[in-house]
């Protein structure tokens, strides 16, 4: 399953043909095809080290305030080797608004200057509450059942932060000529909407992913087995309406702001269902 989910997304990074499994033809710039291999031990060392953190990435304030850096701090000693500070190709960087918890920002450049992006964003370094009490197992720990991978944050979402470090590693590995610049933002604070200037929030408010805009940003993160449009998610918005006073002897000169509002949120629930 998790080697299938890589080729998908190495797939979106470039016109790809998918040969046997386990590889992965990835089609860059010139004519000639790479093949691109998911490191199936690899993904499971990074994961369990990412699973391992789990108990101090829990996301529910004031009682649990993740610490999003531990996390981060696997990836990069992992995709330290390939920075462009130790001779290597990519540009990693930590985008902090709040001590402790970074947002990572991994970018894999094309070399033409000019060239688009292609993104994916979205994955998380913060995970829901697990109350031990309430599993079959320690869900702080990773436990590797056949290719059954179980423990809070394998799915939701420490198994694609350890799956996109895979992806830049080989990237970095292999160093494909592509027509896109590939970048990679991985998220603080996404389990949590009501206390805000952390994570993707801040970034954007920033400026900082202005330039993603050039190409497609797909967000990593969904507990499906492939990757989807969009799964549900909120966005926070307001209605004002403004009435018309009038003597209530005459009620039907007055105009009712409530009525008028709950007419147009009609229209707006018959436009989304």
């Amino acid at each position: 399953r998790n080697r299938r989910r890589m080729e998908e997304i190495l797939a979106l990074s470039a016109a790809a043909h998918l040969p046997p499994p386990g590889t992965l033809r990835l089609k860059g710039g010139g004519k000639a095809a790479l093949n691109m291999e998911f490191d199936k031990q690899g993904f499971v060392d990074i994961l369990r080290k990412l699973i391992g953190e789990n108990r101090h990435l829990q996301n529910n304030p004031p009682l649990n305030v993740p610490q999003e850096d531990l996390a981060s701090d696997h990836v990069m000693r992992t995709l330290e080797p390939f920075s462009v500070e130790k001779g290597g190709v990519l540009k990693i960087r930590r985008e902090t608004f709040v001590q402790g918890r970074g947002n990572l920002i991994i970018e894999y450049p094309s070399g033409d200057p000019k060239a688009p992006y292609c993104s994916f964003v979205g994955s998380h370094l913060d995970v829901v509450p697990a109350n031990p009490d309430d599993w079959d197992f320690d869900p702080f720990q990773l436990h590797v059942e056949g290719d059954k991978l179980k423990g809070r944050g394998v799915t939701d979402c420490l198994g694609h932060v350890a799956l996109l470090t895979q992806l830049f590693a080989e990237l970095a590995v292999k160093k494909p000529k592509l027509k896109v610049n590939v970048c990679c933002v991985m998220i603080a604070n996404e389990e949590n909407s009501s206390i805000l200037g952390i994570g993707v929030d801040e970034l954007v408010k920033r400026g900082m992913l202005q330039h993603l805009k050039t190409g497609p940003v797909y967000w990593v993160d969904s507990a499906d087995k492939q990757p989807c449009i969009g799964t549900a998610g909120c966005v926070a918005w307001e209605l004002k309406g403004t009435g018309k006073l009038f003597h209530s002897g005459l009620p039907h000169q007055a105009i009712n702001p409530i009525e008028m509002l709950m007419e147009a949120l009609s229209y707006c629930q018959a436009r989304f269902y």
